[in-house]
């Protein structure tokens, strides 16, 4: 029933039995009118009855003789007719509600259950979100393999009988009413939560790839623990609010002989829906996912889809692949790594062994790991302590309390200790990775200045290729063993292997890094030298620019203004780096002002070619 002024007025105009029940139900709700400021009706200016039904004064003229009103009404409400009407109408009321109403009732009242039922199971569902998020991050297993230990029920459900004990008795008390039918926390349950939230999280990485200006790829190899290679991919770039990313997209099989057309493929199975000939403006290969003959095959295809996709790696990590595939292409080299990993495998393996090289070297022997060359270094400079080491094997192989297997590891070790070869290899190794190690913290800090880190890495590596370089290794090498009869010492052998490990991590230097001056725009963006660059403005990086990325910075003159200006821009030059920039030109609204900047710095940033460390890129 619509709103009105006057109900009285209403059932004048149409009697009451003539209304439509919905009318007949609101006006009941409403009840009687009760004026708030007079007793007599707007339209009328008269009393009237309002459950009156026999026509009278009451319920048709209306009662107007206000003088003798207060005797009137007392004796009209003590009337029978006036009681037998309010009666009645209190029976109507109370039948009033229709079938149609109780089931409105009922409906919202399941409604409201039902609402309640899923804000508690959302609730109970976040809870177990965020156990699968911990032991992911973690990178923790969820349950044993074969399950069968009763005191022991795997992470996730040791881990959510802790967590539901803490919980609001709310969230208990719901656990309890499904717990019938929530199957105890099955596999296949933790399985489709960890499916549920991997979807998720790919398609927010997908939305945020189709939103970026730019993205490029690394693809590593890496090895399941059912020995099948596979690959990763990642995809870097900067979202739509100026942070840098590195988003993991799964991984990969890929066929054994990792041929530049499956790898293509691969590539193009997963970036074909992200616009991939505009967008993809690097792609770096690490690891051995690339054979080595296939990777300028591989490299130049990507590169013919997408024209802007520049082939690139971390200046780091390429040093990494170059001392990889120097120290593995000789055979002498890859069996002294193999005796020298052995040796660090050996005390790892058994915490006696440990305990016993603790105690005659005076310090923790540094754990070895495959993928990091900066081990290899510090193993390196431990086994320069030849007479300790030896003293450790001897201790272990005449020490009446060692195992077997001890004794025989220890005389074996000691065997290739006592090598002239080996002590050579080793002595090389050592001083070729002192200089990387210095050369790898060169490369992190001033990954911005490419021409600085080619020149150093090349001076590097020419200055320990020298006759008085190998003299002097090759002599102290005689100090530390002592040379027996069938044993070739001869300087000339040694020689020519000194010189062939050099050449070849030369030649794998050039190899990696003939495409980098194609990087040298990056200059652009070294905010250590705004102030130089202020002075003197970097016309060849610019135009390192305009070669390499002509059909994406169409206005060069533009660019090349905007740089000036910041350059100049005092409060600019002290910043770490450009990702800092960057979140300045976010946090200012300054993207309408500095287009051409913005865009050449998140380009930038892209690009593998910087340390993902150095920028704090998050994943």
């Amino acid at each position: 029933m619509n709103p009105v002024t006057d109900v009285v007025v209403m059932l004048l105009e149409t009697p009451f039995q003539r209304w439509k029940s919905g009318s007949k139900n609101d006006l009941l709700k409403v009840g009687r009118p009760i004026p708030i400021l007079s007793i007599l009706t707007p339209d009328k200016n008269k009393v009237r009855c309002f459950v009156g039904q026999i026509k009278s004064v009451w319920n048709t003229v209306g009662y107007y003789d206000l003088k003798n009103a207060s005797r009137s009404i007392q004796i009209h409400q003590t009337s029978k007719e006036h009681i037998h009407n309010h009666l009645e109408m209190k029976n109507l009321e109370k039948n009033s509600f229709t079938k149609k109403d109780i089931i409105n009732e009922h409906g919202i009242l399941f409604k409201k259950n039902y609402n309640e039922n899923v804000k508690l199971n959302r609730l109970f569902i976040e809870h177990l979100i965020d156990l699968v998020l911990f032991l992911g991050k973690q990178e923790l297993s969820f349950c044993d393999h074969e399950g069968s230990d009763p005191l022991n029920k795997g992470n996730f459900k040791e881990l959510f009988d802790m967590h539901i004990s803490r919980c609001s008795q709310e969230v208990q008390n719901h656990y309890k009413s499904i717990k019938n039918t929530f199957s105890d926390l099955s596999k296949p349950i933790q399985n489709d939560l960890i499916m549920c939230i991997s979807e998720s999280l790919i398609n927010q990485i997908k939305n945020e790839i189709r939103l970026c200006k730019f993205y490029s790829i690394q693809i590593d190899d890496t090895t399941y623990i059912s020995q099948n290679t596979q690959c990763s991919i990642i995809i870097r770039y900067v979202t739509d609010k100026s942070e840098l990313v590195e988003r993991f997209l799964g991984f990969h099989k890929v066929n054994e002989n990792h041929t530049a057309h499956g790898l293509f493929n691969l590539v193009y199975s997963v970036l074909h829906e992200f616009d991939i000939e505009n967008k993809l403006v690097g792609q770096c290969y690490d690891g051995t996912c690339v054979m080595f003959a296939h990777l300028t095959g591989l490299q130049a295809r990507v590169k013919e889809l997408a024209p802007n996709s520049l082939f690139t790696h971390s200046l780091s990590h390429r040093l990494n692949l170059v001392l990889q595939y120097g120290c593995s292409i000789n055979p002498k080299c890859r069996i002294f790594f193999a005796n020298l990993t052995g040796i660090f495998t050996y005390f790892h393996d058994s915490t006696s062994r440990t305990s016993v090289a603790d105690n005659i070297l005076g310090k923790r022997i540094p754990q070895f790991v495959q993928s990091r060359w900066s081990s290899r270094s510090k193993i390196l400079k431990t086994v320069h302590e030849w007479s300790r080491f030896i003293n450790v094997f001897d201790f272990i192989s005449n020490d009446p309390t060692s195992s077997s297997e001890s004794i025989c590891g220890a005389i074996s070790h000691l065997k290739n200790l006592r090598t002239f070869e080996f002590a050579f290899l080793a002595l090389v190794f050592s001083k070729i990775f002192i200089c990387t190690d210095n050369l790898f913290n060169i490369l992190q800090n001033k990954s911005f200045d490419v021409e600085f880190c080619l020149i150093k890495i090349t001076t590097t590596c020419d200055q320990k290729r020298n006759k008085y370089e190998f003299l002097k290794l090759f002599n102290q090498a005689v100090t530390f063993t002592k040379p027996t009869k069938n044993e070739s010492t001869s300087q000339s052998n040694f020689k020519t292997l000194f010189y062939e490990i050099i050449d070849n991590i030369l030649m794998q230097l050039n190899t990696r890094f003939q495409d980098t001056n194609k990087l040298l725009f990056i200059q652009l963006a070294d905010t250590t030298k705004f102030k130089e660059f202020s002075c003197k403005f970097p016309k060849n990086a610019l135009n390192n620019l305009k070669s390499t990325y002509s059909n994406i910075f169409y206005d060069i003159n533009k660019l090349k203004v905007e740089l000036e200006v910041l350059y100049s821009d005092v409060k600019y030059q002290n910043l770490l780096h450009v990702y800092d920039m960057v979140k300045i030109i976010e946090q200012d609204a300054l993207k309408d002002i500095l287009p051409e900047v913005y865009k050449l710095f998140i380009l930038i940033l892209t690009l593998p070619s910087n340390s993902v460390h150095q920028v704090q890129c998050q994943c």
